[in-house]
């Protein structure tokens, strides 16, 4: 005996209601999503084939998005600009639409997208390749980034600081640092979690670990540059950031850019004057 399309949208309608009010729907259709697209995530785009990073020649806000790249072994280029050829650079992007709020880092792909805003970036990334977080985690990735943002502000702040001297480093490594680290360490996957999947949410690897990784690399770079002054190990005292720390810069496509030519150097855009070391009398 047939069925009747009447009786068929019946029973389809009956199943949406049921699997709706069991609070499955979710689940469901982020299954759905998965089959169809083949990636994780919350509203998955299209692969990307080619980017163009446009930036400076160092690592700063470029540094997330070049090593997503590298781990979705996806291929890319750079146009890298300097103090001199940027203002220029700037107001051809500025009018062309390209630097929307004469800012970088931008990216262009090869299907004609352009994007800006570094954490904008990194997630389309994750979308395109099935880092970004689940539907459900959407606002606690938002928070982690905001609050990465926060703290990698803190730094900025005195790194940029034309007065940039060695009582700030000071300042900042002892002070400011530990506050910030103490906030993530609470909320870093526990050491048992850590064993199986060492990630910040969802079980899996997302756009959130690679700009929480960044961030503590920036601090222990920082800390660890000399400035004739002790150098310091930031995380020593953090142990679930640590171990975060150490198997995140483990992963093998990490590992390899990491150790590779492609890397730019740490620097500091004002290096402060050592303190002169005291000469004990004979």
């Amino acid at each position: 005996m047939g069925f009747s399309c009447a009786q068929i949208i019946v029973v389809l309608v009956a199943a949406a209601f049921t699997v709706y009010y069991s609070g499955q729907a979710p689940e469901i259709m982020k299954k759905v999503s998965e089959l169809v697209t083949g990636k994780k995530g919350c509203l998955p785009v299209g692969d990307i084939d080619f980017v163009t990073i446009h930036y400076f020649n160092g690592r700063g806000r470029g540094e997330v998005i070049r090593m997503m790249l590298e781990e979705a072994q996806i291929p890319y280029n750079e146009t890298n600009f300097t103090k001199d050829t940027w203002p220029e650079a700037k107001k051809k992007g500025v009018e062309s639409g390209m630097y929307t709020f004469g800012q970088v880092p931008a990216i262009t792909t090869s299907g004609g997208l352009s994007l800006v805003q570094s954490q904008t970036i990194a997630q389309y990334i994750g979308r395109a390749t099935g880092m970004q977080c689940d539907c459900e985690s959407l606002h606690y990735c938002d928070i982690l980034a905001r609050g990465a943002e926060d703290f990698r502000s803190k730094l900025s702040k005195i790194l940029y600081d034309s007065s940039f001297s060695v009582d700030m480093r000071n300042d900042y490594i002892l002070n400011t640092a530990p506050m910030w680290l103490g906030y993530f360490e609470k909320i870093a996957p526990s050491l048992h979690q850590q064993e199986s999947s060492p990630y910040f949410v969802d079980g899996r690897l997302t756009w959130v670990d690679f700009i929480i990784f960044d961030l503590l690399d920036s601090n222990v770079e920082f800390a660890t540059y000399d400035m004739g002054e002790p150098l310091i190990s930031v995380l020593d005292s953090y142990t679930k950031l640590n171990t975060f720390y150490q198997k995140f810069k483990a992963m093998p496509r990490v590992a390899a850019y990491l150790k590779s030519p492609r890397r730019r150097p740490y620097k500091i855009p004002n290096v402060p004057t050592p303190r002169a070391k005291l000469v004990q009398p004979k």
